[in-house]
């Protein structure tokens, strides 16, 4: 995701492949979804929402999202983390500590950068990722600041509905920023200050930002706001 930013470092070839890894995983299926649902609510799909997608609309390293309609009619968007993702995680995790490690012992000029406390460092805020609750309580910290913002929005989260493997949260109808090559370049500067303002204000006023800002996870709305999405890492 990170080097899929930086054009600079890599060829664009590159780049765009792994922008994949944005929104694009390769999905898992929608029997194992209507499980991990029915399973943490502990009734049956259709008793919980009025409609429900089965294609995701977006799929990422942890969990997928799908559109969803509340019995009360409301439109949201459902967060469901992927199965055993958990175990695939602590199995990358001693990897990369392992080679950390081997780096450090032979390649000396490694050893300044510190890999493996970099890995360290990457193990906590993973931790932290896969807990659907924390991210939920990092979303309303965001909500309750932007809730009467006219130019940054954050989806409210429904959290009778939320629990550690599910976020149920708002439905934000728009698109990547990375997806807006009809805009002049007027617009593009006015949608990059909105957004460079707000991670100033994130900082240095709130003492807590979003740490994970790459373009699947930053919305244009079609009201002209800009949507943060995604708070599962935070700094």
């Amino acid at each position: 995701q990170m080097l899929s930013l930086r054009a600079d470092l890599i060829p664009q070839e590159y780049c765009d492949e792994f922008a994949k890894l944005q929104d694009s995983v390769k999905p898992f299926p929608f029997a194992q979804v209507k499980n991990i649902l029915e399973s943490e609510y502990k009734k049956p799909l259709k008793d919980v929402f009025k409609e429900f997608e089965e294609k995701p609309l977006a799929s990422a390293s942890v969990g997928q999202v799908h559109k969803a309609r509340l019995k009360s009619g409301e439109f949201v968007a459902v967060k469901i983390q992927r199965p055993d993702i958990k175990r695939i995680f602590e199995a990358d995790i001693d990897l990369l500590k392992y080679i950390a490690e081997e780096a450090e012992k032979y390649l000396p000029q490694l050893k300044p950068f510190k890999p493996k406390k970099i890995v360290e460092e990457f193990e906590k805020y993973t931790e932290k990722e896969l807990d659907y609750l924390a991210e939920a309580k990092n979303i309303e910290i965001f909500y309750e600041k932007y809730k009467y913002s006219p130019k940054i929005k954050i989806p409210k989260v429904y959290s009778e509905y939320t629990t550690h493997k599910i976020i149920v949260m708002e439905f934000i109808d728009g698109r990547k920023i990375s997806e807006i090559d009809s805009l002049t370049k007027e617009e593009k500067k006015k949608i990059t200050l909105v957004v460079y303002k707000s991670f100033i204000e994130q900082i240095f006023d709130m003492h807590i930002f979003h740490a994970d800002p790459h373009p699947g996870n930053i919305f244009l709305m079609k009201n002209g706001k800009i949507a943060f999405l995604d708070f599962g890492i935070v700094g």
